[in-house]
């Protein structure tokens, strides 16, 4: 822009014809029509690439864990005692109770319409030695959880083509649809039994509405499978 105006400025002085300051002129209009133009065209672009960005395709965030009421060992016991809470070789016996906590991504609204046990295997139960009690949990208010139980049955695995088990409520707890919203999340407390002896491995689906849309997120513990052992019934002597 200073370089036309100079220009402009340095053919008044020579004296030039009204048609070479015209010609300038409409050179410096387009020019910076030209700049506004793109700079315009740039703005809608980038502005298109924010508004338009994918959302992600889960509404729900889910953190997941697994407490047990004893804890047994895989195999022969280790020789001291620390060894014993290896987690590769540890396992949880007869029942276990997964905690999920659900909330809502973003600044959407979610419904919760299902929860179902997606089997990864059910084999025969392994060895168990050592069977102890863990710290008991510091337990939680009734208000603060919703409570469900499923039970898993023998030969059930992933090939199987039967239903997937379905948690139910437990005594006095509402039934599905649940909402969840950023500020209000939900907390689910699923008892897992087995209907018999097996080494059972397991995924959660967590099916979801937002949006009209629907959907559902699988999930685990940090990508293993739910596990839960329970030992052949002892010969009595």
């Amino acid at each position: 822009m200073l370089a036309l105006a100079a220009a402009v400025v340095a053919l008044v002085a020579a004296g030039a014809e009204k048609w070479a300051l015209t010609a300038v002129l409409a050179g410096a209009s387009a020019a910076v029509t030209g700049l506004v133009t793109r700079n315009v065209d740039t703005a809608i672009s980038r502005g298109r690439e924010v508004v338009l960005a994918r959302a992600p395709d889960d509404p729900l965030t889910i953190h997941a864990s697994q407490v047990s009421g004893f804890r047994g060992y895989v195999g022969p016991l280790p020789p001291t005692t620390e060894r014993w809470r290896d987690p590769a070789n540890g396992v949880d016996l007869f029942a276990v109770v997964v905690h999920l906590i659900v909330e809502a991504a973003g600044d959407r609204t979610a419904i919760i319409d299902k929860l179902d046990v997606r089997m990864e295997s059910c084999d025969a139960p392994p060895h168990v030695s050592d069977l102890r009690e863990p710290p008991l949990a510091a337990p939680m208010s009734p208000r603060q959880m919703r409570e469900f139980h499923v039970s898993l049955h023998v030969g059930l695995s992933a090939n199987a083509t039967g239903p997937a088990p379905s948690p139910r409520p437990a005594a006095g707890v509402p039934d599905f649809p649940y909402t969840v919203t950023p500020l209000s999340p939900d907390h689910f407390y699923v008892r897992v039994t087995t209907d018999g002896p097996g080494d059972f491995r397991w995924r959660i689906g967590v099916h979801w509405i937002c949006g009209g849309k629907s959907g559902v997120v699988v999930t685990d513990l940090q990508g293993q499978p739910f596990r839960v052992v329970r030992p052949e019934p002892q010969p009595r002597s």
